[in-house]
């Protein structure tokens, strides 16, 4: 397979960089907003280091489009060395919060890296999203859903059904589009199976309380 070997023009890379779509309502999310356009403002200045270290600091707090702007510039090779592997493990992880464009990267690394690499990432963000379900972070759900349904190797169709069940339980938009979506794929003794898991993981975790 033959893979791209050169850099990206910084006009093909500023057409496809995200810009910040949150509002600023209280101090934390000013902060954020501030260390994006600073980011931003690094990449037009050709600064592609301190704009992907800044890119990465939001990224780790689920700023989603901070996430693919973060895998934009290390699939370019922009602010460090490339890397397919680290570039798709941002991009998995913004597409499942939600940026549209993060699907055509995700879709572009998927097609240059080995499996076992993707399987690499798929269970790195897995401990991550576990970690964040069991300290009761309401926006990994759907995120653990998406994961087993959508991107494994081999789809964990009982693991996805339950999380969007879950997600259906506390009023998350697409919870009943990915519980029914995924009902499909199971047969009826293990649909049932994961009906009954799910009551019971969702009775001992925190989002039971809220």
């Amino acid at each position: 397979m033959s893979v791209p070997r050169h850099i990206l023009p910084l006009w093909f890379l500023l057409a496809f960089l995200v810009l910040p779509n949150f509002l600023c309502a209280n101090t934390h999310e000013t902060d954020t907003d501030q260390q994006f356009e600073e980011a931003v403002t690094a990449v037009h200045a050709k600064a592609y280091r301190k704009a992907l270290m800044l890119f990465k600091n939001l990224a780790e707090d689920d700023i989603s489009d901070a996430q693919f702007n973060a895998a934009l510039l290390i699939k370019a090779g922009m602010g460090q060395p490339r890397n397919y592997s680290e570039a798709y493990y941002w991009a998995v992880l913004s597409d499942l919060g939600g940026e549209p464009r993060a699907q055509t990267l995700v879709s572009e690394l998927a097609g240059i890296l080995p499996a076992e690499d993707m399987d690499s990432n798929h269970t790195r963000i897995l401990e991550r999203l576990t970690k964040q379900l069991a300290d009761g972070t309401s926006h990994a759900i759907m995120k653990f859903a998406r994961l087993h349904f959508e991107f494994l190797t081999e789809p964990d169709y009982e693991t996805a059904y339950i999380w969007y069940s879950i997600a259906q339980a506390v009023g998350i938009k697409g919870g009943f589009e990915g519980s029914r979506d995924v009902a499909n794929y199971l047969e009826s003794i293990d649909l049932i199976a994961a009906q009954n898991k799910s009551v019971e993981i969702f009775e001992n975790s925190a989002f039971a309380e809220n």
